[in-house]
């Protein structure tokens, strides 16, 4: 299926790219915490579209509505969803970059500490690699 011929992935899509150029601003100010917040929302969001794009247009409406609430920030949750889809498994090396950001939480909006900046510089390094990888795969 095209992406042309899904207006939510193509949404999805553009918010994911958007989170994650938004992400690299508050990192190189030291806001470490706002970055690792907004980089994990992009991969949140390109999980999301790789989820639409492995199922039938029909379906999408109601897999929409699965994305609403705690759970639809889960990104085990999400790559299995893609999994069961048909989506193929994730390489290696995506897999060891999933495992660093699968630690995101939208519970980051509300700490009030700055995360050390090389586990910044490590999860915009596999936010990074995570969001070429999916890039490659839309």
């Amino acid at each position: 299926m095209s992406m042309r011929n899904s207006t939510e992935a193509r949404r999805l899509y553009r918010c994911a790219l958007q989170r994650y150029e938004d992400a690299e601003i508050p990192l190189r100010a030291d806001h470490t915490t706002g970055a690792v917040y907004l980089a994990g929302y992009g991969v949140e969001c390109i999980l999301k579209t790789l989820v639409l794009m492995s199922i039938p247009a029909t379906q999408q409406d109601g897999m929409l509505k699965q994305f609403r609430g705690g759970k639809a920030h889960d990104f085990e949750w999400l790559r299995s969803l893609y999994l069961t889809h048909g989506g193929p498994r994730f390489p290696n090396e995506v897999n060891r970059h999933f495992t660093l950001v699968n630690s995101w939480s939208t519970d980051l909006r509300s700490i009030p500490r700055q995360t050390r900046a090389d586990e910044a510089e490590a999860f915009w390094g596999s936010t990074t690699a995570i969001i070429q990888w999916a890039k490659e795969r839309l």
